[in-house]
């Protein structure tokens, strides 16, 4: 481990060492939130403040996807009964693939998914599988083509993206997204160029 002058951690690594606990923090309080099964207005608020007091977690996985449905909630200054429940939801989804997997992507380490360093989306096609916490599978198919991405409902020859939603489960090879997942390694491994990637890794170049 490098370390600076002082014999301890390089300033980097004690970043990232305090922005996972931050994250850690965050996905604590979200869960007390929601532990009673409601989500009331000052609860949103205080999760608001919270974030802007704690700017770099709002900026990533997943924190910034939390402060992006807050923001629209309270963009027209009313928070409805059905924003709160939605956003509820959300955090539940959110704090149970983290809970259960242990993982910041929430998708379980099993699942056959690489890391890119870019992703071309004019003139690619993408196909998008499982749950997601950027948003429903229309908004982030939405998102896709917006950059010049084309979506398809199913993996075939030209799919060059299948992209895991981050709530994938540890049963995912029993499930409907797991036989895509499961299409797509077969055309990976017959030579075909299709990367299979995770929406953490997605949601970076969106």
């Amino acid at each position: 481990m490098e370390l600076d002058k002082d014999g301890q951690p390089a300033g980097a690594v004690n970043r990232l060492r305090n922005l996972t606990k931050a994250t850690q923090t965050l996905l604590g309080i979200c869960q007390g939130l929601i532990a009673d099964n409601i989500l009331s207005p000052e609860e949103i608020i205080f999760l608001d403040t919270w974030l802007a007091e704690n700017r770099e977690v709002a900026k990533v996985w997943p924190g910034d996807v939390i402060a992006r449905r807050i923001r629209g909630i309270l963009a027209d200054g009313v928070i409805t009964l059905d924003e709160a429940e939605d956003l509820k939801v959300t955090l539940s989804q959110i704090t149970g693939g983290f809970l259960e997997h242990g993982a910041v992507s929430g998708t379980a380490t099993s699942l056959p998914v690489e890391n890119v360093h870019s992703i071309l989306f004019e003139q690619s096609v993408f196909c998008l599988t499982g749950k997601f916490i950027y948003g429903s599978r229309s908004f982030c198919q939405q998102a896709t083509e917006a950059l010049g991405g084309q979506c398809v409902s199913d993996v075939t020859h030209g799919v060059h993206y299948l992209v895991v939603g981050g709530l994938a489960s540890r049963d995912w090879a029993h499930t409907s997204y797991g036989r895509k997942i499961e299409k797509a390694v077969m055309f990976r491994e017959k030579g075909q160029p299709i990367r299979i990637i995770s929406e953490e890794n997605w949601a970076q170049f969106v």
